[in-house]
């Protein structure tokens, strides 16, 4: 799997992956779009990310222009200036999701403003805001803004439902204030992947995003924080990163994901991140070494002591072949599975052990800070 750069601009032909926030100089808004439709506050003092109506499946009659309508009023241009070391400006992009009372949230990467000291938000309608920061989330790569106004809102599909090979569009500003409001298509090109060493937070630390989605849709530096969405403009994942090593690979945080984190950052809350305490392999590439092994899912390479893992019973060797009835086979991996979780639930377990089925209940706890150490 290739390694993740978080990085504000291209650094150089040999960056396997790249995270797709743009460094520029200072700059204006580009030419306002077409008008939003307004949006109405609600009652609720505290604002609530929406529910998500089923995603659409089918390719027939795939209309990306109705597409494009619908969702484009609700995604903005995001400007990040710098402090401290940070020099000039970086631009991504973010979608409204939620809007009450005179107040609107805006989605988009963490590392899109991170480290920022003034962070703008720029409607395609011509508007433009100093947004606050409401939360971040360094380890899922999601930040929540707050803006001081009405914005049109984006709808969320559910991302458990997508399949391969579904189409899609991705709605951005790839070139700043130039690419405003900018739409390619393409398909989900795979589910379930995992992307390791996503480095560039707070110190350089190392991070993994446990579960994105793999889309050819065209994404680029300045896409990071704009929604990828089906064809009725309902949004299934966020695009985060795109590879410079290959065509048409580029990944996307699942609105699985994104509604849960946000939930917890519009509240003022941190989301929790769930932990098992364990080094684990594919079977697929264990097999590489140990052809012996049997079954399918993730082979337990060491259980960390003192982990909800080790409380539970979890053994070097096992394969856990199930989690929640859920089979870990075709791409669905354990963390894409954990991901939909918060720490305290309990989930069950299924594993081959010794050539035997054992059935594990594991309380889910939360990730230590800095994480796990294999």
């Amino acid at each position: 799997m290739p390694d993740l750069l978080h990085r504000r601009s291209f650094v150089g032909p040999l960056a396997a992956v790249l995270i797709l926030a743009t460094a520029c100089t200072a700059n204006q808004a580009g030419t306002a779009r077409s008008p939003a439709a307004n949006s109405s506050p609600g009652s609720s003092a505290t604002p609530q990310v929406s529910n998500p109506p089923p995603a659409s499946t089918s390719g027939a009659g795939f209309d990306a222009t109705h597409a494009a309508q619908v969702l484009g009023p609700s995604v903005g241009l995001i400007i990040a200036s710098g402090g401290g070391s940070r020099g000039g400006n970086a631009e991504g992009s973010g979608f409204a999701f939620s809007s009450q009372g005179g107040t609107s949230y805006v989605l988009t990467n963490n590392h899109v403003i991170s480290g920022a000291s003034r962070v703008q938000v720029v409607m395609p309608d011509g508007r433009h805001f100093v947004a606050e920061v409401q939360g971040a989330d360094q380890v899922n790569d999601v930040a929540v803004l707050k803006v001081s106004d009405g914005l049109p809102v984006a709808q969320f599909a559910d991302s458990t439902k997508l399949q391969v090979g579904q189409p899609v569009v991705a709605i951005g500003s790839p070139l700043g204030s130039q690419g405003f409001g900018s739409v390619t298509t393409g398909v989900i090109s795979a589910l379930h992947r995992t992307l390791n060493n996503v480095g560039g937070g707070a110190g350089g630390s190392s991070e993994s995003l446990a579960d994105v989605l793999q889309t050819d849709a065209a994404i680029n530096p300045g896409n990071s924080g704009g929604p990828l969405a089906d064809a009725n403009g309902r949004v299934v994942g966020m695009n985060t990163a795109g590879t410079s090593n290959a065509t048409g690979i580029g990944f996307a945080i699942p609105s699985a994901i994104l509604q849960r984190v946000a939930q917890s950052l519009v509240q003022g809350k941190t989301p929790g991140h769930p932990y098992i305490g364990i080094c684990t392999q594919p079977v697929e590439a264990a097999l590489a070494t140990n052809p012996n092994i049997k079954g399918y899912g993730v082979v337990i390479v060491r259980t960390l002591p003192g982990t909800p893992a080790e409380k539970a019973g979890i053994e070097s060797g096992d394969v856990i072949q199930k989690v929640d009835h859920t089979d870990l086979n075709n791409g669905q991996t354990l963390g894409g599975v954990l991901q939909l979780h918060n720490p305290g639930d309990t989930v069950k377990m299924t594993a081959l052990r010794q050539g035997s089925t054992v059935d594990l209940s594991v309380t889910l706890g939360d990730r230590p800070p800095g994480g796990t150490a294999c």
